[in-house]
């Protein structure tokens, strides 16, 4: 079985903690293992907390997850000309991409550092 979800989201903290309940949700209705699914949880948190350090408030964007028996595919898009000229001095060190790519098996992310294409294994 395969599932897609599609959300178009402004830089708000609720909004993605509303969608990583739902694709866990989802996820755990698959048969998807706990650990894979807390995998998933945190790589959408910490990508994220990547976009809104980088992204001017206001600034909207996608995420797309794509889920089939192998593996979880979440795609972050955004407005290019929208990320911010000052970038906050608690996230230049890039400790939430590390997080990720330490959770993930693929990590795709664009020049400015913000997250484009992320591959977990379930």
């Amino acid at each position: 079985m395969d599932l897609r979800l599609t959300v178009d989201l402004p830089r708000d903290l609720d909004r993605m903690n509303t969608l990583r309940h739902v694709l866990d949700g989802a996820l755990d209705g698959l048969g998807v293992a706990a650990q894979a699914r807390e995998d998933v949880g945190l790589i959408i948190s910490e990508t994220w907390a990547n976009v809104i350090a980088h992204v001017r408030v206001g600034a909207a964007f996608q995420v797309r997850a794509t889920v089939d028996e192998d593996q979880c595919v979440i795609e972050v898009t955004h407005p290019g000309d929208q990320a911010s000229e000052v970038i906050n001095a608690l996230t230049t060190s890039g400790h939430s991409l590390r997080i990720v790519a330490a959770l993930a098996d693929a990590v795709d992310v664009d020049s400015d550092g913000l997250l484009v294409k992320v591959t977990k294994k379930l």
